[in-house]
């Protein structure tokens, strides 16, 4: 039960957005990531956790909140901050890729993050407003025994949900008591008619390498850089006194016997090269 609530007519007037798009104004440097970026279900926050709010489709928020939470974003904010607290004045000061950028990208984004994302049916109202978008923003349309007339986008995240129940066993359509407790019962006819990604960790951490390889190319670096976000001493050699992702790192290393994300980026950014190449 929370200890604080809110009166949901005051949240209304700010806002009738389902879903928003957060950061934690706290950044340390001991922490694995300095840029800690999130969607929220509909609900109230507080100064901790500022709200960006975008004159954009969901989908272009999404994928633009997406950018924010990659390990290149990260360390261009890590060299950016000079403190602990990470307010709109920085973040504003931010490189983040423009639309022309990710124009040839986006569906490849978009259906990775969304598994990453959409794993819980507290955020089913921002799945939902990505389904209905996706249905409107392709013409080219694709017909599936299941759901029907389907556009090429929305196939693709089907075809994305089939292969993380191939992996994982998948979720029921199943939606919990509380949502009609709340009022909120999810609409599988006008909303997204998939039931929440299943969560797998191993899965996740590839899903991730992949994404973070593919923003890596659409910032424009070459593998020595990517190689020395990833792990400085990795190009400079052992004696190297500066640090990237130490935290991270070393949690990994503890864990896994391996720095497990340097391996999963550098193998997903030779597959990239190596598409690009034939």
């Amino acid at each position: 039960m929370p200890w604080y609530w809110v009166e949901e007519g005051r949240v209304k007037e700010i806002t009738q957005d389902k879903w928003f798009i957060g950061f934690r104004n706290i950044a340390r440097s001991t922490d694995e990531r300095t840029a800690i970026i999130s969607l929220v279900p509909e609900s109230a926050v507080g100064n901790s956790m500022p709200l960006i709010f975008l004159e954009k489709s969901s989908i272009s928020k999404y994928v633009f909140a997406s950018i924010l939470t990659s390990l290149i974003f990260d360390y261009c904010t890590r060299q950016k901050l000079g403190g602990v607290n990470m307010t709109f004045g920085y973040v504003q000061q931010l490189p983040v890729l423009s639309p022309l950028q990710l124009k040839f990208s986006e569906r490849q984004i978009l259906c990775k993050a969304l598994e990453l994302s959409y794993t819980s049916w507290d955020i089913k109202a921002f799945a939902d407003d990505v389904w209905r978008e996706a249905g409107e923003s392709e013409k080219v349309e694709v017909k599936s025994e299941r759901f029907g007339e389907l556009s090429a986008l929305q196939a693709a995240i089907v075809q994305q949900w089939e292969e993380n129940r191939a992996a994982t066993g998948g979720h029921a359509w199943a939606p919990p008591e509380w949502h009609e407790d709340y009022g909120r019962s999810p609409d599988e006819v006008e909303g997204c008619p998939l039931p929440p990604f299943k969560w797998d960790e191993e899965r996740r951490a590839v899903l991730k390498a992949e994404l973070d390889a593919l923003y890596a190319r659409l910032y424009g670096l070459t593998t020595e850089e990517l190689r020395y976000i990833l792990d400085p001493q990795d190009v400079y050699g052992p004696d190297f006194p500066g640090e990237t992702f130490r935290v991270l790192k070393e949690k990994e290393i503890r864990q896994f016997g391996e720095y497990r994300t340097k391996r999963l980026v550098l193998e997903a950014w030779d597959k990239l090269q190596e598409q690009s190449a034939q």
